[in-house]
This record gives structure tokens, C-alpha cells and sequence, in this order.
């Protein structure tokens, strides 16, 4: 026997604005995947662990985003498929 649930899923919000997640399968998106992925690295902040891991030598009058923001970034084009270029 199958039951329902009215719980929805919980996401962060994104730019001040609320992710609201629908399972009717009207619209789709192929980067929902990404959206989950986002919530779980900001959650366990899986970019800042493997940042904490390395040593930016990068001279810090310079830099305009963090090795943090960089890995984050990455992750999420490799998930998203985009070769590196």
C-alpha cells in the first residue's frame, strides 16, 4: 500500500529566494541534479575540505575569489558535464 506524504523538501535559498522542489513531473529540469548536489556540498562543505587541504600561493592582494569559491565551481561543472577547457 502506497502512502502519501505532504512533507516537501527542504533547500537553502538561493540569492535571497526559495527553492521549491514539485515531484508532478510537468516541467523538468536536467539541473535539478545540480541543485541537490549544491545543497549537499553546502552542508557538509566538501569544497572547503578539500580547500583547507591545500595552499593557495596565490599573492592574496590579487585574489578576487577564494580557492574555496574556485573548488565549489569546479565541482559543479563536473557535475554538470563541461569538459575543461
Amino acid at each position: 500500500m502506497m502512502q502519501s506524504t505532504s512533507q516537501k523538501p527542504v533547500l537553502s535559498p538561493l540569492n535571497g529566494k526559495p527553492i521549491l522542489l514539485n515531484f508532478d513531473g510537468a516541467e523538468m529540469s536536467s539541473d535539478a541534479g545540480l541543485t541537490l548536489l549544491r545543497e549537499v556540498e553546502r552542508r557538509h562543505d566538501l569544497a572547503g575540505l578539500v580547500a583547507s587541504c591545500l595552499t593557495d600561493l596565490r599573492d592574496p592582494g590579487k585574489v578576487r575569489h577564494s580557492l574555496q569559491d574556485i573548488i565549489r565551481f569546479r565541482i559543479m561543472m563536473i557535475a554538470a558535464g563541461y569538459e575543461p577547457g
